[in-house]
């Protein structure tokens, strides 16, 4: 059964989003973990792909938006309007930025969701964690993770 962690968003905003989806999409990587990132819209899928181009190279995380190349091509993928059974093929660890819980499959041993700052966002949130929990999923939530500590910028 999956594992779902909510994290809790210290500011809303997309950019505050954005970069708290880097830094756990960081983290995943480190672990070798194969990430599908499940945006909202094609503008958000894109915010995410330029906070990743962000990290300094030597932490680069090899990543691409849907149609950039081949679905298994790299460690990352961000989507947007896909099917999720589609992107979810060969990954294990889903990051949900849409305001429903999406269609996964059984293979998804992990599920990163976000509470935003705003009572609309936080609203939407328990929405999903009640689905989430009438799927009888391990629910988790934590503050969101600050930046890498030992690199600024």
């Amino acid at each position: 059964m999956a594992k779902v962690t909510f994290y809790v968003l210290p500011s809303s905003g997309e950019a505050a989003l954005a970069k708290a989806v880097a830094t756990i999409v960081g983290q995943l990587a480190k672990q070798r973990r194969r990430v599908v990132v499940i945006a909202s819209n094609q503008a958000q899928a894109e915010l995410i792909d330029e906070a990743l181009w962000q990290i300094p190279a030597a932490q680069f995380i090899p990543h691409n938006l849907v149609g950039e190349g081949p679905i298994a091509g790299t460690p990352v993928l961000i989507g947007w309007e896909q099917s999720a059974a589609e992107l979810c093929k060969q990954r294990n660890v889903v990051l949900n930025l849409q305001p429903v819980v999406p269609e996964l499959t059984r293979q998804i041993q992990v599920i990163i969701d976000f509470v935003p700052a705003d009572d609309a966002g936080k609203e939407q949130a328990r929405e999903r964690y009640r689905h989430y929990r009438s799927l009888g999923m391990q629910l988790d939530t934590q503050p969101a993770p600050e930046e890498n500590e030992g690199h600024h910028g």
